[in-house]
């Protein structure tokens, strides 16, 4: 027994500082998100900081989720009817394949959403994505100002009151 539980005890200090270590990736309201956001279809770099001054949206997502796709049009209207120079939607294709990842750059062409990939969940460990959709706003100022998990009609009102926020300022 005394084996047993010491061997216990070994493996829980083992594993308690990557548990914290982990649990440091959790953003909040007003942190700074990550930069990085991946490369685009056309093979830049995409940051968060090429976009201060407008509102960015920040998509996780794949194309086995139900909801997510439900997502990514009304996210493709918000993106047309803002335009560029007042919002960037960037959606980040997440633990899909390269291949996969080719074949819905090719759906996305005449898309103004920006598309990135994150096969091995790099930048989504960044921006504790745990579950997808998970959507992130940065307002203007380059701050956290909006985050989701999941999707739901409800979703859509949400994302209007805070972009209209943001629009007011």
């Amino acid at each position: 027994m005394r084996i047993f539980l010491s061997s216990f005890f070994y493996v829980m200090f083992l594993i308690a500082p990557v548990q914290s270590f982990a649990d440091s990736f959790k953003l909040n309201k007003g942190d700074t998100p990550p930069d990085y956001l991946g490369y685009d279809s056309n093979g830049k770099k995409v940051w968060v900081r090429d976009h201060k001054g407008k509102i960015v949206v920040v998509t996780f997502w794949a194309t086995w989720c139900p909801p997510c796709l439900k997502e990514l049009p009304v996210l493709e209207r918000l993106q047309r009817r803002l335009g560029p120079d007042v919002i960037k939607v960037v959606a980040v294709n997440y633990k899909e394949s390269k291949r996969k990842f080719r074949l819905i750059k090719k759906a996305f062409t005449d898309s103004p959403i920006t598309l990135t990939h994150d096969k091995k969940n790099s930048i989504g460990k960044k921006y504790g994505v745990d579950a997808i959709p998970h959507l992130i706003i940065i307002g203007k100022d380059g701050k956290i100002s909006y985050q989701a998990r999941g999707y739901g009609e409800g979703s859509i009102d949400m994302l209007i009151e805070i972009i209209n926020q943001h629009l007011q300022t």
